[in-house]
């Protein structure tokens, strides 16, 4: 649920990539944080603990333009990628504008790519939110792996109605990267603009 500062005359929008443990949640941000110029992005803060990491740093983009008159500013955060941190990714869900599943290319990471996609799904509803009523893209990573999986078997898993849009990645080279993010903000500006 996006915020509004009146005093700053700027909308806040959170933005969550999800996805399985080492799918590229975290290249993605790293990618962001370091092609966006300093003036317009906030500080990179990872939260660390024994086990896990989450990232999330803030941004105002150049050229995704205002809603009615006031600049949005995006927040970006990463979940922890294994599924026994669930209580962490329910937590940085909570509030969220926008969402990028990062599914991994790799053959034997499909049955981690169905399992985060169900728990996304279960957590968002514990949230009260249908997965159909918040902004998401499907962002194929690792397509430059050696026998990398097709992209319509990730779909048949991930999205089997085809109903996400979504781009492919290499997000270690920062391809698809910006691609991904720019599609997820307009989505996610459009939802403002509607005011819902």
């Amino acid at each position: 649920m996006s915020t509004i500062n009146f005093a700053a005359r700027e909308i806040n929008c959170k933005i969550v990539y999800y996805g399985p443990g080492m799918s590229g949640k975290t290249t993605n941000l790293k990618q962001v944080f370091a092609k966006v110029p300093g003036h317009l992005r906030g500080e990179m803060v990872s939260l660390a603990t024994e086990d896990e990491r989450t990232l999330f740093f803030d941004f105002l983009p150049l050229d995704l333009g205002s809603v009615q008159g006031f600049k949005t500013r995006f927040h970006l955060y990463t979940v922890p990628g294994q599924v026994f941190y669930n209580a962490s990714r329910k937590l940085i869900l909570r509030g969220v504008d926008g969402i990028v599943f990062v599914a991994d290319s790799a053959p034997n990471r499909l049955r981690a790519n169905a399992e985060s996609m169900r728990n996304l799904r279960e957590n968002l509803l514990e949230h009260g939110i249908d997965v159909k009523e918040v902004p998401m893209i499907l962002q194929i990573n690792k397509r430059d792996l050696d026998g990398a999986l097709s992209t319509e078997m990730i779909r048949a898993v991930i999205d089997p109605k085809h109903e996400l849009q979504w781009h492919e990645a290499v997000a270690d080279q920062g391809r698809g990267v910006f691609e991904t993010l720019k599609t997820v903000s307009r989505l996610v500006l459009e939802r403002l603009a509607k005011g819902q």
